[in-house]
């Protein structure tokens, strides 16, 4: 698809609850006087992507194109709290195109802490382009390449269509883990490395494989959000799952089983494991 220098047209999709991407916040000085400080999230996530090394170009309705394979981006301010000693906490959506391979789009969240509003909205959008942004690159490929993926046949029993569907495994952010362990690493050589130690890039997906079968088997874009926690200190696991955007229920009980069984060394505390893979058909 090409953009005319408007932009492209495409529909922000109901369920994302971002509001506008540019604007002016009701702020708190250190005297407790109320001042304005505007924003504008297109800029700032395109100063991010080409800090990151992406080529990202603004068009004028707002909607960012990253690299020259047809993704584009748009920005939403959800909400952000003031803190103390001028600390701010953001949540923000970036909502995803691509004509062919999810032409209905996808979005998610971006939860950061910072120094000040900019600050943290940079850092939630930094580690998005290091994550996110990377396994829907590679979701726009014929072959990906960054991440780990899995191609899955299913012969169409009972009189359902069979179809081919691949699974795009993301970065995984680890933090937390065990001092044997190394953070997850969507380098294929390293793969290896890391499934000797019992975790690899596509263990929070497979791990709850029966909670997201329907998703395998179902026609359409899937895009999941897994994060799972464990406190290592009295064995109390967490876990959130979003698929598009909005809160997938199934997958939030096998998260957890999964997380309770990450091992535990002296003096370890809290760990998660956080991930976004992509669901799709394999390319022909």
């Amino acid at each position: 698809m090409s953009a005319s220098a408007t932009g492209p047209a495409f529909e922000l999709l109901q369920a994302n609850p971002g509001g506008s991407p540019d604007g002016h916040l009701r702020l708190l000085d250190e005297h407790g006087e109320e001042f304005l400080e505007p924003f504008d999230l297109v800029q700032t996530l395109a100063e991010v992507l080409a800090e990151s090394g992406h080529r990202a170009h603004a068009y004028d309705n707002g909607w960012i194109e990253i690299g020259d394979d047809g993704l584009f981006a748009f920005p939403q301010l959800a909400e952000f709290t003031e803190l103390d000693n001028g600390v701010i906490r953001t949540a923000s959506t970036i909502q995803c195109h691509h004509p062919r391979c999810f032409p209905l789009g996808l979005f998610e969240y971006q939860h950061a802490t910072g120094e000040g509003f900019d600050d943290a909205v940079r850092r939630g959008f930094g580690q998005w382009a290091r994550t996110d942004l990377i396994a829907l690159l590679d979701a726009t490929r014929v072959e990906p390449e960054a991440c780990m993926s899995m191609r899955l046949d299913f012969d169409g029993e009972d009189g359902s269509k069979a179809r081919s569907r691949r699974v795009v495994f993301g970065p995984v952010a680890h933090f937390g883990q065990a001092p044997a362990e190394q953070a997850a690493n969507p380098d294929p050589d390293e793969d290896a490395e890391a499934c000797e130690h019992g975790f690899c890039p596509c263990c929070l997906f497979t791990q709850s494989l029966d909670a997201f079968r329907p998703l395998l088997q179902a026609e359409g874009v899937f895009a999941l959000r897994l994060f799972a926690s464990r406190d290592h200190h009295d064995g109390e696991c967490q876990a959130d799952c979003r698929v598009n955007g909005e809160d997938w229920a199934p997958g939030l009980a096998s998260l957890q089983a999964y997380a309770a069984t990450w091992p535990s060394t002296a003096g370890q505390g809290l760990e998660f494991r956080k991930q976004y893979v992509i669901v799709q058909d394999a390319p022909d």
